[in-house]
């Protein structure tokens, strides 16, 4: 392990990036140049293996030969005191595997596998085969305030060129990450692009889940079930995501590489449509958080929507009619109810008689049909005839000689000037008053 201010290949070293099975990775100053790189090196016990030695060369010759944007550029190899080395770019940020997948935007991880994806079409453009594409190799470059993020693929140690025999090492061991490797990887057949696009698919499942497709410990049963397992399904693992990208997902994830997509990018494209095409389903809410507020119900119709708009085209009002309109009115308005008569007439239409009203009609009438609530609502007798009655048969008790007259000469008989009163059977003529309450009905 190199300190902090040493010299190494006229690197001076800053600190420690990261460190692997492989090496370690150091800020360095560059010897002529004023810019930081990042100065990859071998371990010394790796060094006397010749596998592991053209491995290490063959990742510079190869990433040195791909100038893309979304790939980090090599710019120098070399070996010193028996351990070799790259200076490659160095990317202030962190790589896709420190993302706090609770927290990630899925149309933000998506983007980062479509930018991903540019870079290993280029990459199998040019005959190479990056094979070992997982979070942890996805570099997040820091950008300024205002402008999208930049996405690097970084380590091509295990990088081949498209056409090898085999994906095996010398010693038998498999030259993958298991939990992203292709089913043809992992069995040791020959490789093509698709391989790449298994394990991108990998990559975007464990950002949008926090875990790969087929997590385990055992290696055995990792290996079993990227070759037998089903695809899970990624709606069920995360709750609010459109079942469309299960589609996506299944087909980028099978197990023959001739069912999959044609490039890295169509794949890409794929899941990005099926993201923003259907909403997304909001996930239930727990029993014990706020319940969704309900919307506001529907104005009804021929109501009138006002609303508090100062600026409208002219000639436009203030409310707008959410209703069909409503018809032409003509005639006559009908007057309004009094209480009284709406009260009378709740349950029907002809007028109900009160309760003190039947009392009283009943001691001074017994044995009439109008005695009984019942039978005076069955009745077919005008409504206020009852009244006029009492109104007669009141003016007849307090004022006997004022135009009343009884027209077989009994005792309480006075002169009428009223011209009906004239003849007939018996009975008594009132003069006809006018009635207080205007609205009632007859």
């Amino acid at each position: 392990m190199l300190q902090t201010g040493e010299v190494f290949a006229g690197y001076v070293i800053r600190r420690v990036l990261g460190q692997g099975g492989m090496g370690t990775v150091y800020l360095a100053q560059h010897p002529r140049l004023p810019r930081l790189t990042a100065l990859k090196l071998l371990k010394r016990e790796l060094y006397t293996e010749l596998e592991i030695r053209r491995r290490f060369e063959r990742e510079a010759d190869l990433a040195a030969g791909l100038d893309h944007p979304n790939i980090v550029t090599v710019f120098d190899r070399g070996a010193q005191d028996e351990q070799l080395w790259i200076s490659m770019q160095y990317v202030p940020g962190a790589d896709a595997s420190c993302a706090d997948v609770n927290v990630l935007d899925p149309g933000r991880a998506v983007q980062i596998v479509a930018d991903t994806a540019n870079a290993l079409d280029f990459a199998h453009a040019n005959r190479v085969l990056h094979r070992d594409v997982k979070p942890a190799n996805i570099l997040l470059a820091k950008a300024p305030i205002g402008q999208p993020e930049r996405v690097l693929l970084t380590d091509f140690g295990i990088a081949s060129v498209r056409g090898s025999d085999t994906t095996l090492g010398s010693s038998g061991s498999i030259t993958a990450t298991l939990a992203f490797g292709a089913p043809e990887q992992l069995i040791g057949r020959p490789l093509d692009d698709r391989a790449d696009q298994y394990s991108l698919a990998c990559t975007l499942f464990w950002m949008l889940t926090g875990a790969p497709p087929y997590p385990g410990t055992n290696p055995a049963a990792v290996v079993n079930s990227h070759l037998h397992a089903p695809v899970p399904t990624l709606s069920r693992v995360r709750p609010g995501l459109p079942p469309a990208l299960d589609r996506v997902l299944a087909r980028a994830l099978a197990k023959h590489p001739a069912d999959r997509y044609p490039s890295c990018a169509e794949f890409a494209a794929a899941a990005k449509h099926a993201l923003t095409a259907a909403p997304r389903r909001q996930p239930p809410y727990p029993h014990n958080g706020p319940r969704p507020t309900r919307h506001p119900r529907t104005p009804q119709h021929g109501r009138l929507l006002y609303t508090r708009s100062t600026s409208r085209p002219p000639g436009s009002s203030r409310c707008t009619r959410t209703g069909p309109p409503a018809r032409h009115r003509t005639g006559r308005r009908r007057p309004r109810p009094s209480l009284r008569a709406r009260r009378s007439d709740t349950h029907s239409r002809r007028r109900v008689p009160r309760r003190r009203r039947d009392l009283r009609r009943r001691h001074r009438s017994p044995g009439r049909p109008g005695n009984d609530p019942i039978a005076h609502q069955a009745s077919s007798r005008r409504p206020g005839t009852a009244r006029r009655g009492r109104v007669r048969r009141r003016y007849r008790d307090l004022f006997p000689r004022s135009g009343f007259r009884r027209r077989d000469g009994r005792s309480g008989a006075g002169r009428s000037s009223c011209p009906t009163c004239r003849g007939g059977p018996v009975r008594w003529a009132a003069p006809r008053l006018r009635r207080r309450n205007r609205g009632h009905r007859r």
